[in-house]
């Protein structure tokens, strides 16, 4: 899958978690790399998977669900 690059900025106490967790879960992997993994797993919760609840339609729309 193609990717695109972003941009990124972090408070001190937030790099600092990251880094504790590259320590001691995922050395050898990037900062990077564990932030578009925090990431992907983000999207693909099933919050935000699904997909939105658009309402009716206009041709839908009539006095009975009128609220």
């Amino acid at each position: 899958m193609p990717t695109t690059p972003i941009a990124l900025s972090l408070d001190e106490r937030t790099l600092a978690a990251l880094d504790r967790h590259i320590e001691l879960h995922r050395q050898g992997h990037s900062r990077a790399d564990i932030i578009a993994e925090i990431l992907v797993a983000w999207a693909a919760s099933p919050e935000h998977a699904a997909e939105p609840d658009e309402g009716l339609r206009p041709d839908e729309l009539n006095a009975t669900n009128d609220s």
